[in-house]
């Protein structure tokens, strides 16, 4: 009986294959630039935003795992780690922040906001915002809503204006 043939090629680690475009344009301009929030590409593409979306979703623990090994291979700064999933109601809220932004450019959530699926958005956002005030929130909890542009400082009064998406 013959021994089956082994090819003679290493399979490539998985941070060896080959970026994505938009990991490669990333790894790019964080080599030479500072990727801030609002930093956009020459060609206009809101690469800064892309980033910060990113670091959300893996938060909330959205982001699929192939892109994140990606990111992480090219030195990606995470600046927080995902949600545990014990909480799952937590969870759940943080994806509908998350959700939220992106439909109105901003995560100052409306206190009598609800969500398609009725759940009060707008109330548990302002009791995160109370026990942050009181110091009862966690530093990783405040680390997760200052990714979305949750401050404990008091709102600005009148309309909230929106911002474009990208």
């Amino acid at each position: 009986m013959r021994a089956p043939t082994v090819a003679t090629e290493a399979r490539p680690h998985p941070t060896q294959r080959p970026l994505s475009p938009v990991v490669r344009r990333y790894a790019d301009h964080a080599q030479h630039n500072c990727v801030t929030d609002d930093f956009v590409t020459a060609d206009g593409f809101q690469l800064g935003r892309w980033a910060n979306r990113q670091r959300i979703a893996r938060a909330i623990r959205a982001l699929p795992k192939q892109r994140e090994c990606e990111l992480s291979a090219v030195g990606f700064d995470w600046q927080v780690d995902p949600v545990p999933q014990t909480d799952a109601k937590r969870l759940h809220m943080l994806t509908e922040l998350a959700t939220y932004r992106e439909l109105h450019g901003t995560a100052e959530v409306p206190v009598h906001y609800r969500t398609d699926d009725g759940e009060r958005l707008g109330e548990w956002l302002y009791r995160q915002i109370k026990r942050w005030r009181t110091g009862k929130l966690t530093e990783d909890e405040q680390a997760v809503l200052d990714l979305f542009g949750v401050t404990p400082g008091a709102r600005r009064r009148g309309p909230r204006p929106t911002v474009a998406s990208a």
